[in-house]
């Protein structure tokens, strides 16, 4: 079962891989039309879902289940990235701060969606538990009619500089760094309540709670360490995140061979940790996609590289969750959680190993280019 829930949790990701796609939106549409009809699109979408318990086919409810999530991952992607790229042209001096902002409210969204869902079915049944998001997602047009508009459509002459971004391998390589924290987020979240209930004897209401410890903690600790990102050498708080994630992960189990028995206590500090040092590996990612970008390119930043950069940048964090997600639903299948969640975390080493080496490589760059 953790299996099916690993792959079928993955659904959403998905289709939240449309952020890659959406800076080349903003490239040909206003942004607040993206806003808009995002939100809108959000909003069918939820209110269709209430009629899904009408469905009595199992087969065809969850075909068609997976449908309608895949498509609210999609307008989620457009939002995520036109919301990202609006920010960091409004407060283009404090992009880790307004970074970390956006990722705490999305992870607050998260942990409140689920509990929200709860309280309306116990109220009103399945239905209400899709109109109120559906009518809520309506409000939000109006606020985001409120929005400063910004300029996200480019000159003529920037058509080449997207490309740019795509065939550089070291602005690929620093979104893969974000892409693969990420998979350290979403791994253990599927497998999770099972392991949970043979090695702690505590039902999926104690994982709730476990998996809540470690969401408060990237919401609590997201904006203060963007604004230390902004203040401060954004390769630093990579460098110390790689140092810090492999060997925190081979813990979350632990890992057997260290002959530590699992324990409430442990599990919920290490996912504490994680909420923590996950998004320091995470957040300062698009300044140094930035960075990279200047110095490749005589200190230069056009519209359109910026809107492909953000959507670039976006598009790690579904990847991480889709590898994260599916590879654990697999994994389950031949390996206990201790094992596979430690392993993943010695796996880790080499990835850490690279990104101290990147980033060293880089800023040796940034001098030579001045």
């Amino acid at each position: 079962s953790s299996g099916i829930n690993a792959e079928y949790g993955g659904v959403v990701p998905v289709g939240q891989l449309s952020t890659m796609v959406t800076g080349k939106m903003l490239c040909r549409f206003d942004s607040r039309y993206i806003l808009v009809g995002s939100s809108l699109g959000l909003a069918a979408v939820s209110i269709a879902y209430s009629f899904f318990n009408r469905i009595l086919n199992n087969a065809i409810y969850i075909a068609m289940s997976s449908i309608f999530r895949i498509f609210a991952g999609i307008f989620t992607g457009f939002v995520s990235v036109t919301s990202f790229g609006v920010l960091t042209k409004l407060v283009p001096t404090r992009i880790a701060f307004v970074t970390a902002l956006a990722e705490a409210a999305l992870n607050g969204a998260q942990a409140f969606g689920p509990y929200l869902g709860g309280v309306l079915y116990d109220k009103g049944g399945f239905s209400l538990a899709f109109w109120v998001p559906g009518v809520i997602m309506v409000f939000c047009v109006f606020l985001e009619m409120t929005v400063p508009h910004v300029n996200t459509l480019p000159t003529v002459t920037e058509d080449n500089d997207a490309k740019k971004v795509y065939k550089d391998p070291w602005i690929i390589l620093a979104a893969w760094h974000c892409a693969a924290c990420q998979v350290l987020l979403y791994f253990h979240l599927p497998t999770m309540a099972p392991f949970v209930e043979r090695a702690l004897g505590e039902d999926i209401v104690w994982t709730g709670v476990a998996l809540l410890v470690n969401t408060s903690t990237i919401i609590l600790s997201a904006p203060p360490l963007g604004w230390l990102i902004d203040k401060f050498n954004p390769y630093f708080f990579v460098v110390f995140s790689a140092l810090i994630l492999p060997f925190l992960y081979m813990f979350i189990g632990p890992l057997p061979y260290f002959g530590i028995a699992s324990s409430k206590l442990q599990l919920l500090l290490v996912l504490a940790l994680l909420g923590f040092f996950v998004p320091m590996g995470c957040t300062p990612i698009l300044l140094i996609m930035f960075d990279l970008y200047k110095v490749r390119n005589r200190g230069t930043m056009s519209i359109s590289a910026s809107n492909t950069i953000v959507s670039l940048y976006c598009s790690c964090f579904p990847l991480g969750a889709v590898i994260g997600s599916f590879s654990a639903g697999i994994v389950s299948l031949y390996a206990p959680f201790e094992l596979s969640t430690g392993v993943l975390g010695i796996i880790f080493i080499f990835e850490s190993i690279f990104s101290i080496v990147f980033c060293w490589r880089v800023v040796k760059m940034k001098k030579s280019s001045k």
